[in-house]
């Protein structure tokens, strides 16, 4: 989890007004204790500009008895020569 985290900016501020803490925790209910998880990617589409990337796909996610399929946006931000997850959008 510690890495999983790590790829999110700590200026990352999730979505729909939810507090940063509560979507950790969100994140580690999701992932800690299940016996598998599979995620997928469709139809990815990167545009980088400098130190800003976006990455625009479908994923379908599977943990257990969760099954999700859903279009993803992610932006980056190049911080000290390492990319991070800026913002992540479900849907649209």
């Amino acid at each position: 989890m510690p890495r999983y985290m790590a790829a999110y900016s700590s200026g990352f501020a999730p979505p729909g007004g939810q507090s940063r803490k509560a979507w950790e925790d969100e994140r580690r209910a999701r992932i800690v204790g299940k016996r598998n998880i599979s995620v997928g990617v469709d139809n990815l589409v990167v545009d980088i500009d400098k130190d800003r990337a976006t990455a625009r796909f479908r994923q379908s996610y599977r943990a257990d008895h969760l099954n999700v399929n859903s279009r993803k946006t992610l932006e980056f931000l190049r911080i000290n020569g390492r990319w991070q997850i800026s913002k992540e959008t479900v849907g649209g």
